[in-house]
This record gives C-alpha cells, structure tokens and sequence, in this order.
C-alpha cells in the first residue's frame, strides 16, 4: 500500500470512528495535526456492531486503532454469542481488508469486460434502466435478491420494490432449513424454528445436526451444549449422534451412530417405537409408529436392534432430553419426514417447552421458500426478468446446485446489477458492480431470534470507494420516482438517517446507550404449542444417478460455510479439524472402497453424477460409511491468492457442480443428499497438505482421558498430594504474578477459533499451501486431533498445542545468543532482534511449537493495514511462537496500575481464551490462590503433557471425560 493512501485511510477512518455511534459521519477529512478528542494514539476504541459472516448473528466488539479496526471480539453482552466469536468472525477482517475488494463502481464495456465508472454514471444507468421498465408498465420484470436481511435493511428493501412495482424481494439462504419449518407446521402448527436449550437438556440426541459447525447458530449451541457436557460445570450430560460421517460434530459424542444415508427418520421412529412399546412414553404416540417394523429397521438403517434400544432407553429417561436434526448433509428428498419423526420423538418425551422453545424463533423462519427461488430462476430463464439486482453475500451460482442453473438463467437477463464488494461467480456476471460497504463500515440491524435485536454502526470509515447499499437504492428509487429527499415513499436521505428514525420510538432518545450494548435484548414469552400425532411413513430419499454408486455426503465447511468465507486466506490456513488438510478440497473415500480400488490419499479422483464431473484428491477416511463418499462445500479461492499461495488449477472444487436440482417432496426444500455418484482414478495425483501426519498417539499420552465414574470419585477424593520436582538447581523465584493456562479438554470441541484468534492477534503470516506441506506454517496454536480405539469408530481427543512456557525450557540453554529466556513472570520470552536462526530451540523443544521464519513474509496490500500495532512483526531468519498475548498482559498491568490497584483475576484475557465459545481456556496468575486458573491446576484432572520430561510447563491440561457407553 502506497502511503498516501494509507493516510487516507487513517485519517479518514478515524473521524468517522469517532462521529460513527453518535452522529452524523464526518464529511472532511481532518489531518492528525487537528487531532479528534475522542481518538487517542495508542488507545484502542471499541464499538460494538453484528457479524454478518452467516445469519447466526453474534454480537462484535470492533478494536479500533488510530482509525483501522485491528481485531474482532465477541460482544459479551450479547446473548447469542456471550462474547465468544467462531473462526469465520475472527477472519472476518480479511474481508474487510481484502486485496480484491472492487475499488469503486465497474460497467461492463461493449468488449465484455469491466471498467471503472463513476458513482453518477453508475446509478444513472441504473436508474434508467429501471425507470424504462416502470413506465413500460413492467415493473415485475425487476427482481430484487438478498441474503437474510430482517432488519431496517429488509424492511427498506421491501418497501423499495413494492415502490417499484417489483416483484417482491427474493431472501435467499442456501441452508435455510426449510424442512425443519414444515415439519413444524405439521406437527405444532407454527411455520417457525424454535430455540434448542442445549443447556437444560440432560441427553442430546441429535440427527445429523452439525450444530458445533453450522447448523443455525454454531457459537450459541457450541457454548450452550459445552454447559450440558463438559464434567467442569458439574453436568457432564450424554449426547448421542447419528450421522453416516463421522464430522466433528459427530467426534464429540458420547456415542457415534453410522447409519445408512438418509436413514435418519426411520431410526427416529424405530426409537419411538421401542419408547412406546417399553411404556416410557404415552401409548397415544403408538398412532404415528404403528407401521415401524423394528427388525426391518434395524437392517434398513444398518444400526443394530440393540443400539436401537440403548438409544431410546437413554432418551426416554432424560430429565429432560432433546433431539435435533435437519443437517444440511443428510437433508434429503425425505428431510421433512424425518423431521417430524423428530418432533414426535420431543413432544412423546416431554422436551417441547423445555429444550425446544418456541417463541425466540430463529430468523431462519423468514427466509424466502426454496419453491419461489426456483421459480424466478425459471421466471429468468424464460425472459420474464429484465432487471436483477443482487445484494452482497448472494452468490448463487456457486451456492446452489447446477441442476437448478441458475448461472444460465442470469447470463439471459439483460441487466444485472451486483452489490458484491469482491467478485464472485455470479457478480461476474453482472453489467454493473456497486459495491456495497463491508459490514464493519456499514450502518444496519438484526435480529437472529425474537428478542435479540443486533444493531450495527461503522467502525471505520470505508477502505476502498464503496457506498452503503441501502444509500444507493435510495438515490436510485428517488431518480426512478422522479422525487426529492424528504419527499415520496422513499423520503430518507441516506441509509443511516432510515435506520436512526426506525430506532428512535424503540429506544426513546437513548440510541447511544443501544449503539456500546450492540442492541436491544429482551425475553420473550413461550409460546405454547400442542403436539399433532399422526402416522408417519418413512421413505427412503431420493438419489438421483447410477443405483451401484456411492451417496454423495456434500456437508457445509465449518471454515468457509457456503463458500462466502472462502476468500480469507487465515480460514484456507487453518486445518480441517478432522482431516487436518489445508489450502485444498478432497473427497472423502471409505477405506474399504479405497482397498478395493487401489486408491491412495492424494491420488486424483473423477466423481461423475447426471449433472457433470469433479476432479479431486482423495482422502482416505476409516470412520465413512462404506456406502458413501462425502466432499466439504463451500471451497474456492480468491484471484490474489493465486498463484500466491496455492496453484493456478482452474478445476471447480465445488460439489454444487455435481448435485441436481433435487427437493423434498413435502416442503419443497432443496435436497443437498440427492445423487449418487461413481469414482475413477485419473492416475494423476495432488497431495494434500495434511498438516498432522498421524492421530494415534503411540501411548505418549498426551490427550489424556479418564472415565465418568473415576473423574466423579476423584472430584469427590480431591487431587492426591504430589511431590516436589526433583532438582539439583533451587526452585525459580518470581518476585511478581506467575502467569500460566489450563485448558479443559473435556470442553474443547475442537473448533478451531482460538487458531485464527491467535492469527489474527498476533500479525502471524500466511505462508501458502506448499510450504505448509513442508512442515513451515507459522500458527502459534495448533489444534490436534487424536483418535483412540477401532479405527472406524475411534474416541477423539481434541488438544490445542501452544508454547508451554516450561520453568526447565529446553530451548533456553541451548540458544548461543540468550535470545530465548526465562522472564520474571514465568513466560518463555523470545528477543526477535537477538535472535541470528540457528534453530536450535526449535529442534530441542519437545512440543514443536517454536517457528522459524523461512521468508520474508509479505502481507498483500490493504491487509498490512490490519496489522496488530502492539506486536512486532517478524522477518526472515528469526525463530517465534506463543508469547501468552504479553502485549496483553502489558495492557491489563497498566491498566491495573492506571487505576492504583492490583491485577484481579480476569483482568488479563489472552486472544485464544476469549475468543473460544466452550470457555475451555482459562489464564491467570498461578502465584494467586483464588484464581480460576489456579483452582483448575489443583483439579483432579490436572495434567502436564510430557510431563515425564521434567519440563515444568506454564499450561495444565483436564483430561477429557469419557462415558464407557452413552
């Protein structure tokens, strides 16, 4: 980045920090010699806003530093998320800082490509477009799509179509989780989504509800399940998971269920029906399971009639239970069906009003239908359609299946307007790019659920020339009414002054008070519902393709969720949780097939359905059912990242490119489980950067478990006494705090947040696909997986690796030039400008978690602008790892100091710690004996990995707590 140009940005982004939550934006730009009294160099300024990354909704804390926003955190106040924030919305930044945002306003030229045009020519051409259309009389030739917009936003753009006289807004949400609405339609009579109190719920039964990954709201249901579960807050409840793939969701059962793929309804009503039939619940539920044959069930689903049983017993005597479903991965021709077994098996058991809620419904519940998506994709396809205006996050034709066509449709509308800020698959195919503000620059609410209403301000004054959706529409529809601001049925002059007028009779004057909460939240009521019972005849669902294939799993990305996120490359950095690979897609192959075809990892696979073929690598998985292969949505990269960090191959990664135009017969979702699909070796391979070679630990132990019943008898008998260490050297004295880390392992689900937080905290660099597979990424904190038992169907154990912070470090003594030492407060310390590389600390550090810097790694422009300014960024040749956030500790002592007191537990919250939804993380100072850290390294639990080393780690682990059967 140019200086001038970062000033530009600095300055400009300062005032608008500054005026942003309280009144009208800056309209100059004011040099830092006339500084702001409300910016303050070298002090960070916080304002709260929503993430947008998905339609969760978690609340954000936005760090401003002299104008640029540097980190996310999550807003504790807000009740979605308590302050925790997944690794989507701690990459989120890139997006903001992204090096292939649009500059300012493109139009396609008549040579087919784009060019920089003016905001006024832009909307003037726009503008006249629409205004030919309304005064032909043809309004309803104009379509208007967004993503998942309930708030001020939504209703504006509403209006603005029906002003129009377009056709109504389209909301689009490729897992909108339709099923799980008509079901509930059917069963309640409430067209709604309820809220799932994983908290309350003493077993969890769940269908293929990847919910620790992005089923309706990832964060909230992570932290609310680890409350239910984790042996820490003393429940230590029993959740039961039936999927054909073991996903990370599925690792963190008690009990892992593989059954067949799309068998999940049948096993939901064979379990009703041994409730029933044992007398654990009303006979009256007997009506809608009196055509399950168990024995037909049992071999149907290829779950064991005794695992059937187990099952229902656990269920029916939760106090209460709950049981979920509707997973994207196994929604299929069948999903509402088996949804509805779902519901019968909650209301039988007495969970509806207890876990499953409804009056906080979800903001799922008004998504646009897929029934009317497919419509105006046949609307467009036959010309009905002149005029498309698409908002920012709507990339159908990446997003939805190929069999619907939805690219074809688009390329014969004859105009097509995009609001994207970064082009896409379907923004390429637009005439005329706007692109609208990130949402960290942008003014705006949400609401996730009833209740909980998110509002958003800027944080910072646009990075490239990008304008407000919400301002331009305004312009337009004025220009296309022939009407003036403050006039007409679109009145507002800008966006912000909408939003600030739809606020005023909520908040009654006190706007600023709602802008630092990051909303209004209230409770709201229970509804009460009464339960329908009736005979439920399970189907098989319907795949489309050859009847000898394979069922094709295609599962949303925990990292990339649809593929919106796909263009940070902290999010293609960070491992897969259970495959461990980055920078790529792969296809899931079940050992068994893999022996049968020969079959490798890396070794390049053609995957052929109806709809077209998918070239991928292989990877080869132990725990798939044998039946299925499974491929992650979602993947794709960005221009700047190629060649960059990852090969220039044109090749989609994409399953969509291969799934038809498949629905459920009764609802009319899209079915994302619809085709089976054959395999073939192209006798070419692309290895895959794995960054984890094995999961079997070798009987190092270094994820420890222990049993439910021994953690009980232990919490109950306390930790027996240990000996002293045994040395020739005297103890090491610490004058002040000692500071250390304990990290529950019974909590941790593996989830991956901490590792971008760390990421993102500390200015480590992207190092790229190759250089990853050689074993030289830079993350300070790496998560493990380790997998005991049948390999098919192993216990995991999930282990965050970070510098240990040893009182004996082995990579202190041997380092020629003192660089590594032992610093007075019990951290390892790391002088970067002593360091010369040997390397030698990192070679003897037992935890490999010391990394060298290879290169001088570069941050592509505008992403150095979002650089950490308390952490010093690292050249080549020089050694770095976990510093325990000591810019953190530097900050909460001063601020301690500033205030003429002492650091109080809690005051000192490193990035990983308070970014991790499970709040498995704990820091502290271990020297305070009422400190939470140092009450958890008393535990039972407690444990040292390596500890046989004699190395005397800073960080404790809690051995994870597992159930000998659910």
């Amino acid at each position: 980045m140019k200086r001038r140009d970062f000033f530009k940005i600095v300055t400009a982004s300062g005032a608008a920090a500054a005026t942003g939550g309280c009144q009208q934006a800056t309209e100059s730009i004011l040099p830092l010699v006339v500084p702001n009294e409300q910016i303050v160099p070298g002090v960070a300024s916080w304002f709260a806003t929503v993430c947008r990354e998905c339609p969760a909704g978690c609340g954000v804390l936005a760090k401003n530093r002299e104008g640029r926003i540097v980190k996310l955190e999550g807003n504790p106040d807000h009740p979605v998320n308590a302050g925790a924030l997944c690794l989507r919305g701690q990459a989120a930044l890139q997006g903001l800082y992204h090096p292939d945002r649009v500059a300012g306003p493109l139009m396609r030229e008549g040579s087919g490509s784009f060019a920089a045009a003016t905001w006024e020519a832009a909307e003037k051409l726009v503008a006249e477009r629409i205004g030919a259309l309304r005064i032909a009389g043809k309004g309803r030739a104009i379509a208007l799509v967004s993503q998942l917009e309930n708030g001020s936003l939504g209703v504006l753009l509403d209006r603005w179509s029906a002003a129009l006289g377009a056709r109504p807004r389209v909301t689009l949400e490729p897992f909108a989780y339709e099923a799980i609405r008509a079901a509930n339609r059917s069963t309640f009579n409430r067209d709604a989504i309820p809220y799932y109190a994983f908290e309350d719920a003493e077993v969890v039964l769940s269908f293929g509800a990847d919910f620790i990954e992005t089923w309706l709201s990832n964060v909230n249901y992570a932290r609310t399940f680890a409350r239910m579960h984790s042996f820490r807050d003393g429940r230590a409840g029993t959740f039961i998971h039936v999927e054909p793939r073991q996903s990370l969701t599925a690792s963190n059962a008690d009990q892992w269920v593989r059954n067949a793929p799309g068998t999940e309804g049948l096993l939901a009503l064979a379990i009703l029906r041994v409730m029933v039939d044992e007398g654990m619940v009303d006979r009256r539920y007997g009506e809608a399971v009196a055509g399950i044959d168990l024995k037909r069930a049992a071999d149907t689903s290829g779950v064991g009639l005794e695992t059937i049983k187990h099952v229902a017993k656990v269920f029916a005597h939760a106090q209460p239970g709950l049981a979920v479903g509707g997973g994207v991965a196994v929604t299929g021709s069948n999903a509402t069906e088996s949804q509805i077994a779902i519901n019968l098996l909650n209301a039988a058991a007495g969970n509806v009003g207890k876990t499953v809620r409804f009056g906080p419904d979800s903001a799922y519940g008004k998504v646009t239908p897929h029934t009317e998506v497919a419509a105006l994709a046949r609307a467009m396809g036959g010309g009905e359609v002149e005029v498309l205006v698409l908002g920012p996050g709507v990339n159908p034709a990446f997003t939805l299946p190929s069999g619907l066509k939805l690219a074809d449709a688009i390329r014969k509308v004859p105009f097509v307007v995009s609001f994207s800020n970064v082009l896409d698959q379907t923004s390429e195919l637009a005439q005329v790019v706007l692109p609208d503000t990130h949402w960290l620059e942008s003014w705006g609410d949400y609401a996730p659920r009833e209740g909980v209403l998110g509002l958003l301000q800027p944080t910072m004054a646009p990075i490239r020339d990008s304008r407000p959706m919400g301002d331009i529409l305004l312009r337009i529809g004025r220009a296309v009414l022939g009407t003036e601001a403050g006039k007409g049925p679109l009145p507002w002059p800008t966006f912000e002054q909408y939003v600030k007028a739809a606020w005023e009779p909520v908040v009654k004057g006190a706007l600023e008070g709602a802008l630092r909460r990051g909303g209004l939240f209230t409770d709201v009521a229970p509804v009460t519902v009464t339960a329908k019972i009736a005979p439920v005849e399970p189907s098989p669902a319907k795949l489309e393709g050859d009847a000898g294939g394979f069922t094709l799993l295609a599962y949303p990305s925990l990292r990339f969720y649809d593929g919106r996120s796909a263009v940070s490359s902290w999010l293609q950095e960070a491992p897969d949780t259970m495959t461990q690979a980055v920078w790529d897609a792969w296809v899931e192959i079940p050992a068994e097939t893999a022996g049968k075809l020969g079959i490798a990892q890396g070794d390049m696979l053609a995957i052929k359905s109806p709809q077209g073929s998918l070239e991928l690598p292989a990877y080869i998985s132990s725990t798939l059912h044998p039946g299925a292969i499974a491929i992650p949505m979602g993947h794709r990269y960005a221009p700047y990242q190629r060649p960059r960090y990852v090969g220039a191959d044109p090749r989609s990664l994409n399953p969509m490119a291969i799934l038809p135009a498949a629905s459920d017969a009764t609802s009319g979702a899209l079915a994302f489980m619809s085709v089976k699909v054959t395999i073939a070796k192209l006798g070419t391979r692309r290895p895959l950067a794995v960054l984890q070679a094995t999961h079997d630990q070798d009987h190092r132990e270094l994820a420890q478990h222990v049993d439910l019943g021994a953690a009980r008898e232990q919490a109950l008998r306390g930790k027996p006494p240990h000996g002293a260490p045994i040395s020739m050297y005297p103890d090491k004295q610490y004058p002040g705090p000692r500071w250390g880390m304990a990290i529950d392992v019974d909590a941790c689900v593996g989830c991956q947040a901490c590792v971008v937080a760390c990421q993102a905290e500390n200015n480590v660099p992207v190092v790229g696909k190759a250089s990853a597979a050689y074993g030289r990424q830079l993350h300070w904190l790496r998560l493990e997986r380790w997998a005991e038992g049948k390999p098919e169907r192993p216990t995991n154990l999930f282990l965050p690796m970070l510098c240990q912070h040893c009182e004996v470090a082995p990579c202190e003594p041997v380092c020629p030039v003192y660089a590594a030492y032992r610093t007075d407060e019990g951290l390892n310390g790391q002088v970067y400008n002593r360091c010369v590389g040997t390397r030698y600390c990192g070679n003897n550090c037992p935890y490999h978690v010391r990394r060298f810097n290879w290169f001088q790694y570069e941050f592509p422009a505008p992403l150095e602008v979002q650089l950490n300014p308390d952490v010093t960024v690292r050249q080549l040749g020089v050694m770095e790892k976990c510093t325990m956030c000591v810019q953190r500790i530097i900050a909460g002592k001063d601020r301690a100091r500033d205030e003429k007191r002492g650091v109080r537990d809690g005051d000192i919250v490193t990035a990983c710690q308070q970014t991790c939804p499970t709040q498995a993380i704990t820091f502290g100072n271990l020297k305070d004996d009422g400190s939470a850290v140092t009450k958890l390294t008393h535990s039972p639990r407690a444990y040292h990995v390596l500890e046989e080393l004699g190395t005397r780690p800073s960080v404790t682990y809690l051995k994870k707590v597992t159930r000998g059967h659910a």
